[in-house]
Formats: C-alpha cells, sequence, structure tokens
C-alpha cells in the first residue's frame, strides 16, 4: 500500500513536470524579424528636419508588430526648449504598435523606409532583451544630444550590444576616412529652409567645423541607413534591400518654407528705413519717420537679445557645438549703443569691423547665401550711422 502511495505522488509529479514544460515552451525567434525603420525629412515640423530612426520587431507567430523609437520627447514640459538648448534634453524610449507609427507618417506625407537586419536568432534574442529592459520606467530616459546620443545613435549602441564586435568591426568599415563638417551635413538639409538654415549657424560655434570623421555623420538618420546597407557581416550582407513602407509625393517635399518667405520679406520690410534716408528726406514725413525708427529700433534689439542668448549659451550650455562662436562678433548685445548721439559713429564703426571680422574667419565654412541679405542690411545700416546722409 505504501508502495502504490509513492507510485501515485512520483505520478502525479512527473505529469505536473511534462505540463508545465508544455505550457512554457522554449521560445523560437524562427518567425521573428528586427527591421530598422527611415523616416525621411520634411518641412513641417522643426524637430523632423532631419528624418527619424526606429526599430521594427515583427513575431508573425504571436501576430505581434512593434516599433522601438528612442525620439520620443515631452512638448508639454514647460522646459523643454529651455533644458534642449542647454544640453539637458530628456529624451526616451517608446513602444507603439507599428499601426500606430505608420499612420503618422501617411498623415504627415514623410517616407518611410525599412530594412530587415539579418540577425541570428541568438542576436535577436539578446537585442529584444535589451529592449524589454529598457523600456522599463527607470531605464527609458536618457539625456539626448544632436550628435552624441539621439534616434539613430542609441540604435547602433542597441546593435553593437546586442551583435558585438562584429558589428562594431563592419560599421568601422564603411565608415573610414574623413567626411563634411557638421555644419555642412545640417546644412544640405535645410537648402530649402533659409530661417531655419541661418538660425542653426547662428547657434553652432567653431567646434561644427571642425569635427569632419566621417563616423560622425551617424547621427543623421539617412546615414545611417546608408551604412547599414553598406555593411557586410560575415560575408554577407548586413540588411536586405532597403524598401518604401511608404513614398511621399515629390511635389510635396523640397518646397521653401513659410518661415524663408517671411524671412526675405522681413528684409525688404527694413530695408525701407535705408531707403527712407536714401532716396527723401524722411524728416519731412513724421509718420514714415516714426515707422522706419520703430523697425530699425526692433531689428537691433532683437539682435542684442539673440546675442545675450549666444553668450550665456556659449558658457552654459552643456553641448560643444555651442561654445566659441564666431557670430557674437556681428551677433551682440552692444547695439543699443547706436541709439545715442554721442556713441552711435563709434559704435558703427566697431560692429562695422566685427562683422568684416566674421565674414573673414568663415568665408570658407558659413552658407553666406542664406546669411547674405542680413549681413548686407547690417552693412548698409551701420555705414549710414558712419558716413553722413539725410535725416
Amino acid at each position: 500500500m505504501r508502495i502504490l502511495k509513492r507510485f501515485l505522488i512520483l505520478s502525479i509529479f512527473f505529469l505536473l513536470c511534462q505540463k508545465t514544460s508544455i505550457s512554457s515552451p522554449i521560445p523560437s525567434f524562427h518567425n521573428i524579424s528586427v527591421s530598422l525603420l527611415t523616416c525621411e525629412k520634411t518641412d513641417r515640423y522643426i524637430y523632423a528636419l532631419f528624418g527619424h530612426s526606429a526599430i521594427r520587431i515583427r513575431d508573425e507567430a504571436r501576430q505581434l508588430d512593434l516599433v522601438y523609437n528612442y525620439g520620443t520627447f515631452d512638448t508639454t514640459d514647460p522646459g523643454f526648449y529651455f533644458n534642449f538648448l542647454h544640453g539637458r534634453m530628456k529624451y526616451f524610449l517608446s513602444r507603439t504598435d507599428y499601426q500606430t507609427f505608420i499612420r503618422s507618417y501617411l498623415m504627415d506625407e514623410q517616407s518611410v523606409t525599412e530594412q530587415k537586419l539579418q540577425l541570428s536568432e541568438a542576436q535577436k534574442s539578446k537585442l529584444i532583451s535589451i529592449l524589454q529592459t529598457q523600456i522599463k520606467p527607470e531605464n527609458r530616459s536618457y539625456n539626448y544630444d544632436f550628435v552624441g546620443k539621439n534616434c539613430s545613435t542609441k540604435i547602433i549602441d542597441l546593435l553593437s550590444e546586442s551583435i558585438g564586435p562584429d558589428f562594431d568591426r563592419s560599421l568601422s568599415q564603411v565608415s573610414q576616412g574623413k567626411g563634411p563638417s557638421i555644419r555642412e551635413q545640417l546644412g544640405a538639409y535645410l537648402k530649402h529652409n533659409e530661417f531655419e538654415m541661418i538660425g542653426m549657424n547662428i547657434f553652432l560655434g567653431k567646434q561644427s567645423d571642425t569635427l569632419t570623421n566621417r563616423s560622425l555623420s551617424l547621427f543623421l538618420p539617412d546615414t545611417l541607413r546608408k551604412r547599414i546597407d553598406e555593411m557586410q557581416s560575415q560575408e554577407r550582407k548586413f540588411s536586405g534591400p532597403i524598401t518604401y513602407l511608404f513614398k511621399a509625393n515629390p511635389n510635396t517635399r523640397g518646397s521653401t518654407s513659410l518661415l524663408s518667405t517671411l524671412f526675405y520679406g522681413l528684409n525688404l520690410l527694413l530695408l525701407f528705413p535705408i531707403l527712407g534716408r536714401l532716396l527723401i528726406d524722411i524728416r519731412k514725413y513724421p509718420v514714415l519717420k516714426l515707422f522706419a525708427s520703430f523697425l530699425s529700433g526692433s531689428f537691433l534689439l532683437l539682435l542684442s537679445a539673440t546675442g545675450l542668448l549666444l553668450i550665456y549659451l556659449s558658457v552654459y550650455s552643456e553641448l560643444d557645438l555651442m561654445r566659441h562662436n564666431f557670430n557674437i562678433l556681428w551677433c551682440h548685445p552692444f547695439y543699443p549703443a547706436l541709439f545715442f548721439r554721442k556713441t552711435s559713429k563709434m559704435a558703427a564703426i566697431i560692429f562695422l569691423a566685427g562683422i568684416l571680422t566674421f565674414i573673414f574667419l568663415s568665408i570658407n565654412t558659413m552658407p553666406f547665401p542664406a546669411f547674405f541679405p542680413l549681413l548686407l542690411l547690417l552693412i548698409l545700416w551701420l555705414s549710414f550711422h558712419i558716413l553722413p546722409g539725410k535725416g
């Protein structure tokens, strides 16, 4: 009887073990695909001017299709732009279903491509394990850096940790040699966005011209897509062909932005005080004189405020790209000196010398076609303060 009881206990224990092993099989990654998604640039939003990268995980067996996005931020944060300029911006990893992700880019007319990565089951397992760890609330945020840590470079870190030295070696091989500077690379994206081009170049310092290693360009999603396409892993391509999940109508891209149009319109308007002094005796027309004084004063105060911000950021910002900024030679907080008769002429001479020095130092690096209207306007104004003229 005691032997029969032991036999029943062992039988029940064996069946329970069998049930546990059947209900929790070893997961298979054969039907799981890992892809790099690249969202091309759009002029609709400032943060989308340079594109975007994300990781897609598709599990056909479990009917899961997820997108992991390192480029998520909270625009409702009251200190968003302040922290961004200081280099203390918090971005975080988010996860959403693929249909929700692609739908937002369809609405914005933003092209999206996919490259399926040729990973082993072990590499897929490790990559997914890392993502599951990073998506936890205590792990998902990171300090954003436009060049050093963004949606593209974080994907590089993810693939490097998942695959190991083979990935690092292959990426290094396709990223050898010198390349264009960071300023030149960003400028290529802003050909039709003159307002944004000027804003970006005003805030970028000297270091953006000296960093010319090709590996540094991997912070741009388009560059990451190209390098992944060129990579070889164990004598085979690291990824499948680049395929478009959605291709935007070319007619909706590359047009001059509204801000650029407003910028050139403002430049034409600011010519009014100069033309008023050059063509007529503006003192005879009090309303025109008041309007011209208002335009001149507003513009100079705006330049002074921007110059004050440049000096502040060059000292306190944690972004190295904003330091040693030659734009302070012409965009500085000292323009109010032009409002006083005793200091006007001497200040104008000093300011004009600063502009000419800036042009001399930056002739090979600055996109002067975009800067030309603004600098020409300043030179003309300062010349009228130096030379005797009407009014």
